[in-house]
């Protein structure tokens, strides 16, 4: 048995957040739920300070403006000197032409661990026609190819998500089924994935494509299991269900959930 949430939760690495403010709360509780120990920043100074302690970086830039901009970059130039790996998350940067110029300023002039979108996001960041409506992506995409092919644009590891996900470093690449058709329903799931995602990152730092495949498919199975427990429920309840369930995930439950296709 793989003993992947079991190493997360001993270290319970420290993760930093840069997330915008809409989803501050649930993205602090989902990663105490599922191992993680979650610090939302907001100054360089501060940063200085905990980045020093951190397994790994979230930037999510769902609330961007030119103070944040500037904050976004003093905290990559902090983690890549310090060498704690990041995570980008370029929210509805395919809807603004500030976002996407604030994305492909992180992406040209800092280094990333992972890259973390929709297919609407990450579409527009490598010039593919995929359709967005603000923060989602309307349609459906092939998102492993969109994966491998920004991975192999950026030179790092890409996560393309969708009704099936997409990993890829450029070489290995992946398809990854399951979650709840709940889960678009309840903001912040996408941006919480981020956030896991870095901690998931921030406990295997040397193979971010497997750290982010293993995110994922706890990811997928307690969006599942928090389905299971009402159909009938309501997106409301489905929140607090899947908090639950992902303080309940653990590795026999992982190693029976096999969705990923190679």
């Amino acid at each position: 048995m793989s003993e992947v949430i079991k190493n997360l939760r001993a270290k319970n690495p420290l993760v930093i957040c840069l997330t915008n403010d809409v989803v501050k709360n649930f993205t602090a509780n989902g990663l105490i739920a599922i191992g993680a120990s979650p610090a939302m920043s907001a100054c360089k100074e501060d940063l200085e300070d905990l980045l020093k302690y951190a397994s790994a970086l979230l930037v999510n830039i769902g609330t961007a403006d030119q103070t944040t901009r500037q904050l976004y970059k003093d905290a990559m130039e902090i983690a890549n000197r310090l060498g704690v790996p990041a995570v980008l998350d370029p929210v509805a940067c395919g809807a603004s032409a500030f976002r996407m110029t604030v994305a492909k300023e992180l992406l040209t002039h800092y280094k990333f661990a992972l890259l973390r979108g929709n297919a609407g996001e990450i579409g527009a960041l490598v010039g593919a026609s995929i359709d967005s409506k603000g923060v989602d992506s309307v349609g459906t995409a092939n998102t492993a190819e969109l994966a491998k092919a920004a991975s192999i644009e950026f030179g790092i590891p890409v996560v393309v998500t969708g009704e099936i996900d997409g990993v890829s470093d450029g070489e290995r690449t992946v398809s990854i089924d399951g979650g709840s058709a709940m889960m678009p329903m309840v903001v912040g799931t996408g941006c919480l994935l981020g956030g896991v995602l870095a901690a998931f990152i921030g406990v295997n730092p040397d193979d971010p494509f497997q750290a982010a495949v293993d995110g994922i498919k706890a990811y997928n199975l307690a969006g599942e299991l928090a389905e299971s427990i009402d159909y009938e429920q309501g997106p409301g309840t489905y929140a607090v269900n899947f908090i639950d369930e992902l303080a309940a995930v653990d590795d026999e439950l992982l190693d029976e959930y096999n969705d990923i296709e190679g």
